[in-house]
């Protein structure tokens, strides 16, 4: 009989501030060295919401892991360790007493690790990390066949080479609530587009309406009561409505906008042969993109989330109240860089 193995996991991040020293702590268990903050996962938890956790819980600050800069393994006590490259989000270092018993930034390399690092394991986990250019990438998936969800993924590339952007989680979790953040954040003069609303009657979800970013004009695009025989799920949908509305809100926005929110790029969204033309081109063709996916796997959906341009950020209960922050500032960053 086979018999599962035993491992534990365990997870860390190097982080920089802008001065590029590493962010290093004191531990009650190793207190005669420095190390990067982190720590083990908990059962049924993925890695990159593990290592969010733990950096926070030890130091206060909410970070976004960009990929794995290398993965270590402990032959003795059965551990293995995955090192995240990762980025400083927002907060200020807090000690927490009960966690660790020092952390600041630390200049660090080659010529001086040795008088913080004293134990050799711990080592090239910082040096590999501060060494690479770009690192692995990592995905969560949710493997119930035949519904195969991507959960979250990190692409390992640095965030200032992508302009498509596109929020993906569970149903509930906020993500247009997200979309309709940013739009006020960064206003309608140069942003474009359509985001989907639910309509809600007695508490009851029983349809969708496509509302415009600019004019807030709307159409009601699905309803349980829509007697079309093209359905997703309980509602029927207006194929033809949508393509009238959004397909020529999208080519406005392209000749007179700077970002395109298209919320969202979904199964019903996708009934239309027009709009996955021009969703196509939008994104393999230069311009900024805001867009939410769904996390079930979709033929044509799948083909956008690879596209090379594309960065996926995934919405989860632990990051959906810092992750505006980041957001923004890859949005300036990709218009700081467009050649639009």
């Amino acid at each position: 009989m086979y018999d599962q193995p035993k491992h534990m996991i365990a997870v860390s991040a190097v982080v920089k501030n802008e001065n590029g020293h590493v962010l290093m702590v004191r531990t009650h268990l190793r207190s005669d060295t420095w190390e990067i903050p982190g720590g083990f996962v908990e059962a049924g938890e993925p890695l990159d919401i593990a290592v969010c956790r733990e950096f926070l819980e030890e130091t206060g600050i909410f970070i976004r892991p960009l990929g794995v800069s290398g993965v270590y393994y402990n032959e003795r006590i059965h551990v293995l360790s995955v090192v995240f490259n990762a980025e400083y989000v927002s907060g200020e270092i807090r000690i927490q007493p009960e966690e660790i018993l020092e952390a600041r930034y630390l200049e660090m390399d080659e010529t001086n690790i040795d008088e913080y690092i004293k134990r050799p394991q711990l080592k090239s986990r910082i040096l590999d990390a501060l060494h690479a250019v770009n690192s692995v990438p990592y995905e969560t998936w949710d493997l119930n066949a035949p519904n195969y969800k991507l959960l979250s993924r990190l692409d390992g590339e640095p965030n200032h080479s992508k302009n498509v952007f596109l929020l993906t989680g569970k149903p509930r979790m906020g993500k247009t609530t997200l979309i309709k953040k940013l739009i006020n954040e960064i206003g309608t003069d140069i942003c474009g587009g359509f985001y989907t609303e639910e309509i809600i009657n007695s508490n009851d979800r029983i349809g969708f309406r496509c509302v415009s970013v600019v004019s807030g004009e709307s159409v009601e695009i699905a309803n349980v009561e829509n007697p079309s025989k093209t359905r997703i799920g309980r509602y029927g949908v207006d194929v033809e409505k949508f393509e009238h509305f959004a397909i020529k809100i999208l080519q406005d926005s392209l000749s007179t906008k700077k970002i395109i929110i298209i919320d969202e790029i979904g199964f019903m969204q996708m009934l239309s042969a027009s709009f996955q033309k021009i969703v196509q081109e939008i994104v393999s063709d230069n311009h900024i993109v805001v867009g939410t996916i769904p996390l079930d796997s979709h033929p044509e959906i799948d083909k956008i989330k690879y596209l090379k341009e594309v960065k996926i950020i995934s919405l989860n209960e632990f990051n959906r109240e810092v992750i505006s922050a980041f957001l923004v500032k890859d949005i300036l960053n990709a218009i700081d860089s467009s050649t639009l």
